[in-house]
């Protein structure tokens, strides 16, 4: 007989396409073996030699609409004739067959006995993230100042990017392959289901419970906002809140026909899990987890069987934890060593989802795991297998210890070639998921020690080099080599550096690449020249200039002077990108390749045009003073290619020339200065002027900021223009809507604030108010840009007008405050349907962990998900950079800029704003940390002013302090302390322990020593000096290798020589505030220090030479102790190659002879210092002359006696006055003047020389004489006068 089900009828011929969810379900046909008979719940019974069990199920409706049926199932356990009939049956079966579902509020109950006793999950739900996944970088300008471009990025992960796996066999072979372990079901006929139903009293209406959690399931997916969010909020409401929703979703796993409806509830399965699972009765725990296995084994769906697998993971996760599911090792062994392609692909990857969901785990496993990865990384048959091992492997890597496992170490070592081995056959075999894949194994890796890519690192830097210059593999591959390129550079830095002419190479092949770039290439375009554009980038940021900027300027010329334009573009794009990594070092060679950029500059095809333009425009943003002698030949090549472009304004190339010279304008104005500018002002003003009515957006936004930058260059001679040019821009900061015209409104808003600090404050102030009303508005346009250009235009107006705004001032302190009490949302990344069955709930981004959520997830406050033990903490450093962080990241800057200009005005606000903002000192994104620290450093130094202003007093140096400072400064200290000694000594972005630098070197200089007196921060402070100028704090660290000592033989990049020059500025600092008590703490870093006085970097040994020179000035006659230990080596330096060394030496030793009480050590060595200084009066280059000087009249002050005054007096007088170190006025002008009060002959004779010198000094620049050299000269000139 046919028998029915949902209305449709089932022949003894049909075929069952898909096995049924918590269990094999067959329709009833006519053999007498699949006959079921009414057996008692619970009964046992045996049945042609099986041992059977029952429990009750629902059907779900069939295609064409029908009745709900229950039916008995049996579990059968073993094989015999059952089974096989059982097989032979279901390859014979009817096609047309509904899934069965469990209700919600009932649950499966075999009756098979279970030891099993589920443990109570604890706190947060587990975490099923365990390796990076890395991204990178792609170029763009970071907010708030000249740091790394890390804005946007390539995001490589494996969780995002999966592909459905190739799986397909006959279920019926499926059945007959099935290791031992599985257990199958039968089903017995319609009626005794029915009646067994009718037993359990269960209604109709609980069916349709269950139906309908699948019908909200697809609601979910449909292309309509409103039905999604009605559905959504449904299940979160009336399904996930309850424990019996879990198995609900499982049985749609395991039954569903609609792949995309068993991916979603894999879902939503595997989030509930932790929540629910707990609440599952002991007795059917083991028949869900051995319906799972089944179906993951017959899941013919590779994405599917990925979510179940990590389903799998999470129930293991638990069980593990309690010694439960003990026989699932064995069985995913087994499978994963069976000589079934299939199974052995299953398996491995369900071994893969398990050690990414419990790594700790399988640390006892290990040796049995490195066995069977050592046969699984090379299966001879399935490139699934191969890859599911290679991500197995970067799952275990957390659970090597390099130092204490010597022999895992080895055995993941030679993993190493079998892998790289895994990615040439996915590349050959063009297997785009299999890449990603493999890529990121190989990413994972850098976030753990480097001894474990240590034997074969070189070989593997070379291989993924090699694929990144293939032009013949396909494009994504070679973006992904070069982002693993990219990620080695910045967390493998020092064994870079480490490897002959790996730098190089990097570099040389980068221009190669680059110069594939096309000119229809889109500056957002992920291609490998763009690619290889960031890999230069961080090549300049991260590797020391000699091993990547020389390779580069020793290709310049030729690739400059190539016929292939592509060539052209590279070299000048390269060098560009090449100066924000290594400004002070770019700097020295501007002079020889600045003739080269000015031939590009008007090179005869545009595309070359537009890259020197682009060129230009980096170099201006880091180099312009160093341009500045150019300018009349810059300003006349973008005077032409500005003419040029003009004409027809529909052309796409023609605009992005006019944007690029407007960019030009702005990135260099300012730093070619007021007089450069002047030249230039009313004809570029005019020119640049005309394009803010151009019909393309993004070039009046080039033009409005191109007109701020000359206003703020040229300052009060751009007043003739002011009332024009804020009239053509007005127009557009009003707009409300549309992205293009938001986009406007925050360059126009950033530029008439530049406006406005150009002019000042008399002239802006018919705009200051308008302008300030209208920034409140913007705030809330939704619009993040134009938020954060109102910041920054309230940092401009409140620096212009010293915090007197009015009224206004107060609501600028609020929308900073609103800001930073903004919640912050998890970062959302949109998954396709595809991609959601397979993501992790966390990945890496950039060394952040981002939670990811569905498209159709809300916050868990509407579920009731929330787990009120939820150890949030735990995972606030691993948080990804939100929206809003971002935002106050801009907040916290501006609110520093804001409380420091208003000075006494933001008295009001100081207590609020300190309680805002030091939570942001171990916020989870490092700018927020970075610009908090800055800010309550400023916020203290602004309270100190004050209160110095108030009270009259002046701090002096040394402890014990000579006054007590107010408790409001106290406990504001106390606070800035604590926030920065928390992070500071284990701080592991750069950055940001450059900005700690910074600010307690300002600080200790402005203040004095009271913040000192804070309990151990003395002490902190020489710890934390000494580590980074010994290279071994964190941030000085390669990732992994933080224990280690780091080889800085080979040189270290700028931004790493930033770390240490801010820290030795910070020591200076400390002989700021201390004075002579200072002379103790010097006994700490005297070694070290002149440990780099004596480097093989110019920059070191010249840093050294000043640090030396200033601590001395400070310290005073408590340096005469190690005036023999400081001597010998500043008159080595004397005579140093490098100018800089020299002239500082010069300095420093001037200081120690002038502060120096051991005369019996420097006395004997005037002839040689004067020898030395002879030849640099001579060299007009690094301040030679200036400091030669400053030294001269340092030692004449000191022992007049001993220097040839006849001699060496007509020599200085002819240098004055001087025009580059001011601070060395104030040596010589004491020294006339004690010359002229010891009645010295020769300084007499020279009166009227000097007496024209007086009065040019006394003219502007003010900035040449400080208050007391002022009035010493003053004083000589009444005297030699009268």
């Amino acid at each position: 007989m046919d028998a029915k089900y949902g209305g449709a009828a089932v022949g003894a011929g049909s075929r069952i396409p898909r096995i049924a969810p918590s269990s094999v379900w067959v329709a009833t046909g006519e053999s007498p073996s699949l006959a079921a008979e009414a057996i008692p719940a619970g009964s046992k019974k045996q049945k042609n030699g099986r041992l059977m069990t029952e429990g009750i199920v629902t059907t779900g409706p069939a295609s064409v609409g029908g009745e709900y049926t229950r039916r008995r199932w049996s579990w059968v356990v073993g094989a015999g004739s059952v089974f096989e009939e059982f097989q032979t049956r279901y390859r014979q079966a009817a096609s047309a067959f509904s899934s069965p579902l469990v209700l919600p509020n009932q649950r499966l109950r075999p009756t098979s006995s279970s030891n099993s006793v589920w443990r109570e999950p604890k706190g947060s739900p587990p975490q099923h993230v365990t390796r990076s996944h890395y991204i990178h970088p792609q170029q763009e300008k970071p907010r708030g100042g000249k740091k790394k471009k890390n804005a946007q990025v390539y995001l490589v992960s494996r969780l995002l990017l999966l592909r459905a796996l190739s799986f397909l066999f006959l279920y019926g072979n499926l059945v007959t392959l099935l290791p031992s372990f599985v257990v199958i079901p039968t089903v017995s006929d319609r009626v005794l289901l029915e009646s067994r139903a009718r037993r359990l009293n269960v209604d109709a209406a609980e069916a349709m419970d269950q139906q309908k959690l699948v019908e909200l399931l697809q609601a979910s997916q449909i292309p309509d906002t409103q039905k999604v969010k009605a559905a959504t909020a449904e299940l979160r409401k009336n399904f996930y809140p309850h424990p019996d929703s879990l198995l609900g979703l499982l049985h749609v796993i395991v039954s569903h026909p609609d792949a995309t409806v068993r991916m979603l509830a894999s879902v939503q399965a595997l989030r509930l899990v932790p929540k629910h699972w707990k609440n599952i009765a002991v007795d059917q725990k083991p028949a869900v987890r051995n319906e799972i296995l089944q179906a993951i084994v017959r899941e013919q769906d590779a994405k599917c069987r990925h979510g179940l697998s990590r389903v799998i993971a999470a129930v293991a996760t638990l069980d593990f934890e309690d010694n439960q599911w003990a026989d699932l090792l064995p069985a995913v062994l087994q499978l994963t060593t069976s000589d079934v392609v299939a199974q052995r692909e299953v398996g491995s990857y369900i071994i893969f989802s398990l050690l990414e969901a419990n790594p700790t785990y399988f640390e006892s496993h290990l040796p049995r795991l490195f066995e069977l990865f050592s046969k699984t990384i090379r299966d001879p048959e399935s490139r699934d297998v191969r890859v599911n091992t290679m991500m197995s492997i970067g799952s275990v890597l957390m659970l090597i210890d390099a130092d204490e496992d010597e022999q895992s170490l080895s055995i993941v070592q030679e993993f190493v070639p079998a892998m790289v081995d895994v990615l040439k056959d996915a590349v050959d075999n063009d297997d785009d998921e299999r890449i990603q894949q493999s890529f990121e194994v190989f990413q994972s890796f850098l976030a753990y020690d480097s001894a474990l890519l240590s034997r074969y690192f070189k070989d593997l830097v070379q291989f993924m080099l090699d694929l990144a210059a293939n032009t013949n593999a396909e494009n994504d591959v070679r973006v992904q080599a070069m982002a693993f390129l990219a990620q080695v550079v910045r967390y493998r830095r020092m064994k870079i550096q480490g490897i002959p002419d790996m730098g190089a190479q990097l570099m040389k092949k980068s221009l190669v690449i680059l110069s594939e770039l096309d000119d229809d290439d889109d500056d957002d375009d992920t291609t490998p020249a763009r690619s290889a554009l960031s890999l230069i980038d961080q090549l300049a940021s991260d590797l020391p200039p000699r091993q990547v900027i020389v390779p580069l300027l020793d290709e310049f010329p030729r690739y400059a002077s190539s016929e292939n334009s592509g060539q052209r573009k590279a070299c000048i794009l390269g060098l560009g990108t090449c100066a924000e990594g290594a400004p002070e070092f770019v700097s020295t060679q501007i002079a020889s390749v600045m003739p080269t950029v000015l031939r590009l500059l008007q090179d005869q095809e545009r595309g070359v045009r537009y890259a020197a333009l682009q060129g230009l425009m980096r170099l201006g943003e880091d180099l312009s003073d160093s341009m500045s002698s150019h300018h009349d030949a810059i300003m006349t090549a973008l005077v032409l290619n500005l003419d040029a472009a003009a004409g027809d304004e529909t052309d796409k190339k023609n605009t992005e020339i006019i944007r690029s010279v407007c960019g030009a304008i702005d990135s260099m104005a300012e730093g070619f200065g007021s007089d450069v500018m002047n030249k230039y002002g009313e004809s570029m003003i005019h020119r640049i002027g005309n394009f803010l009515s151009h019909p393309d957006f993004k070039v009046k936004a080039s033009a409005a900021g191109a007109l701020g930058a000359i206003a703020t260059s040229i300052k009060g001679a751009f007043i003739p223009y002011l009332k024009h040019t804020m009239e053509a821009m007005s127009n557009y900061i009003v707009a409300e809507s549309g992205e293009d015209e938001l986009s406007l409104r925050s360059a126009v808003c950033d530029a008439m604030g530049r406006v406005a600090v150009g002019v000042g404050a008399q002239e802006f102030s018919p705009y200051v108010m308008p302008l300030l009303l209208s920034s409140e508005r913007a705030l809330h346009l939704d619009n993040p840009r134009l938020r954060e250009t109102t910041f920054i235009l309230w940092s401009q107006l409140a620096t212009v007008y010293e915090g007197d705004l009015g009224d206004s001032l107060a609501g600028i302190f609020k929308g900073l405050f609103e800001s930073l009490e903004l919640e912050e949302e998890d970062v959302e990344l949109d998954l396709s349907e595809e991609q959601q069955g397979l993501v992790d709930e966390e990945i890496i981004i950039q060394g952040k962990k981002i939670k990811v959520k569905n498209a159709d997830e809300v916050d868990d406050e509407e579920d009731g998900m929330d787990d009120d033990d939820d150890d949030d903490d735990d995972w606030d450093d691993l948080v990804g950079v939100s929206a809003q962080a971002l935002e106050k990241e801009i907040a916290l800057e501006v609110l520093g800029d804001v409380i420091y200009a208003a000075k006494e005005k933001s008295a009001p606000y100081i207590e609020k704003a300190v309680e805002l903002v030091a939570p942001f000192a171990e916020h989870s994104y490092e700018g927020c940390r970075k610009t908090a620290i800055g800010t309550l450093w400023r916020t203290y130094a602004c309270v100190w002013e004050a209160m110095e202003k108030q009270t009259g007093q002046k701090w002096e140096p040394g402890l014990p302090l000579k006054f007590e400072p107010i408790p409001n400064i106290v406990k504001l200290g106390e606070i800035v302390a604590t926030a920065t000694m928390h992070i500071w000594l284990e701080e592991s972005d750069r950055d940001t322990v450059t900005e700690i630098n910074r600010s307690v070197a300002f600080t200790l200089k402005a203040c004095g020593p009271a913040i000192l007196g804070q309990k151990d921060m003395m002490q902190q402070i020489i710890t934390v000096l000494g580590t980074i100028i010994t290279h071994a704090h964190p941030c000085q660290q390669d990732l992994g290798d933080e224990e280690e000592n780091q080889d800085t033989s080979h040189g270290s990049s700028e931004w790493d020589w930033a770390v240490v020059d801010t820290a030795l500025d910070v020591l200076i600092g400390l002989a700021c505030a201390l004075g002579g008590q200072f002379a103790e703490v010097w006994k700490v870093f005297e070694k070290p220090i002149m440990k780099l006085l004596s480097s093989n970097e110019a920059i070191e040994r010249s840093t050294a030479v000043g640090v030396v020179a200033e601590c001395v000035a400070y310290m005073g006659g408590a340096v005469s102790p190690y005036t023999a230990n400081l001597l010998r080596p500043l008159l080595h330096r004397l005579s140093d190659e490098d100018k800089e060394t020299k002239s500082n030496a010069a300095y420093a030793t001037g200081q120690l002879i002038y502060h120096s009480e051991d005369q019996k050590t420097y006395l004997p060595a005037y002839p040689e210092i004067m020898g030395k200084l002879e030849p640099l009066l001579s060299i007009r280059d690094a301040r030679l002359q200036d400091n030669a000087a400053g030294c001269l009249c340092r030692m004449i002050l000191a022992h007049p006696d001993q220097v040839p005054i006849t001699d060496v007096l007509p020599i200085l007088v002819d240098l004055l006055p001087l025009k580059e170190d001011y601070e060395e006025n104030k040596p010589v002008y004491q020294c006339l003047h004690n010359l002229y009060v010891l009645n010295n002959p020769t300084v007499q004779e020279l009166t009227p020389k000097l007496l024209h010198v007086f009065q040019q000094v006394l003219s502007p620049p003010e900035d040449q004489l400080e208050p007391e050299t002022r009035e010493v000269v003053q004083e000589m000139v009444r005297i030699l006068t009268k």
